[in-house]
């Protein structure tokens, strides 16, 4: 290999306990560096419900640093590695040793201060972390928060270094090119209120019990079609599902697409979880409902609402099938109100987020 050619180390998870999310932005960020001569390794452990091939499917290179011993988990994102940190620190040291690496990024709400002191001890590289939830101590170089919070300039007040840069804000959202193509291109309101699909989809891997919820209520909604993305889900509860659904014309269904772009695109709604996507929404205008399905989406579903940037429909515990079957049935999609937030929405998130962390990146590292 080129000596010039620099290495990034990426230390993300993926499993079932800690959804897509994670590695989908970081696989976007390396898929942007790879346009700069960057390479980059992910360095991942292995859980149960093998989801490592979505890093085999983007053409990049991967090491398995261990497994975890836990077979389940809590929402206590500290459990989430099911080791320590140190053990993971040292797992990732010894998988990292054949390398010439000249960066990290974390993106893992098991990981602090702790794991990445360790690292500092061993390696001197820059460190850069992707966080939302600014519940601790980094030791990071850059950190990346994607988000929108009421309190962002000062979130991360009293968790980082001193001489730590930080990118914040959507304006800084981890988006595929294609969302920024697309956006450039857009459909205008007056073309997409004549859509008639609406899109549904909770994130990469499925909540049967959500989906025993929410496909029910579209069973009985006529007013709309609807675009069913499941998310992985075990073949037994994706069958079950597909049942339900097969001979009903309005509902179509798929496990997984690589189309999403074009899906949010083509969509006049959306009804969602608020993960990552929310900003792939944000950048195409397209309006949604959302779904917290974890708890550190509360605050920003909350906010979002607050805001009046989404519709919210309440928490995965509480949601029922006539909320859901009400809300749809009292949607007026063509206001005036809809048209107003589809303009403030998208014109929050650009979608030149994944070139400027790169920008920042690559002088970090020549």
């Amino acid at each position: 290999m080129d000596r010039n050619v620099k290495t990034i180390a990426f230390r993300v998870d993926v499993a079932p306990h800690i959804g897509t999310g994670h590695l989908q932005r970081c696989l976007t960020l390396a898929t942007q560096l790879k346009e700069s001569f960057v390479k980059s390794i992910f360095f991942v452990r292995q859980y149960d419900g093998n989801l490592l091939s979505i890093i085999d499917d983007n053409d990049f290179e991967y090491s398995v640093i261990g497994s975890s011993v836990n077979k389940s988990f809590s929402d206590r994102h500290s459990e989430w590695l099911g080791v320590s940190q140190q053990e993971d620190a040292e797992d990732f040291l010894k998988s990292a040793s054949t390398f010439k690496i000249d960066l990290l990024v974390i993106d893992h709400y098991s990981i602090d201060s702790v794991w990445e002191g360790y690292i500092k001890n061993k390696l001197s590289i820059p460190i850069v972390v992707i966080d939302d939830l600014a519940n601790r101590v980094h030791l990071s170089d850059i950190l990346i928060d994607q988000n929108y919070w009421p309190n962002i300039d000062v979130r991360y007040n009293g968790l980082l270094p001193e001489h730590a840069q930080k990118l914040l804000g959507p304006k800084y959202a981890l988006l595929k090119p294609m969302y920024e193509e697309m956006r450039q291109s857009n459909i205008g309101h007056n073309e997409r209120v004549e859509l008639d699909s609406i899109l549904v989809n909770f994130g990469g891997v499925g909540s049967f019990s959500l989906w025993q919820t929410v496909i029910p209520a579209l069973l009985q909604c006529f007013k709309y079609n609807f675009h069913i993305i499941t998310g992985k889900l075990p073949a037994e509860h994706y069958a079950i599902l597909h049942d339900l659904v097969e001979e009903v014309p309005h509902i179509k269904m798929q496990e997984t697409t690589d189309k999403m772009p074009e899906l949010m695109n083509t969509s006049i709604y959306c009804l969602g979880a608020c993960g990552s996507t929310v900003w792939e929404r944000f950048c195409l205008g397209l309006n949604s409902a959302l779904i917290d399905i974890a708890e550190n989406q509360k605050e920003l579903v909350e906010y979002l609402d607050e805001q009046e940037m989404i519709d919210y429909l309440g928490s995965l515990k509480k949601i029922t099938t006539n909320t859901i079957v009400n809300f749809i049935t009292n949607l007026q999609l063509e206001s005036e109100s809809y048209i107003i937030r589809r303009n403030r929405i998208q014109s929050l998130v650009d979608g030149l987020g994944s070139k400027r962390i790169a920008s920042h990146i690559i002088k970090t590292i020549h």
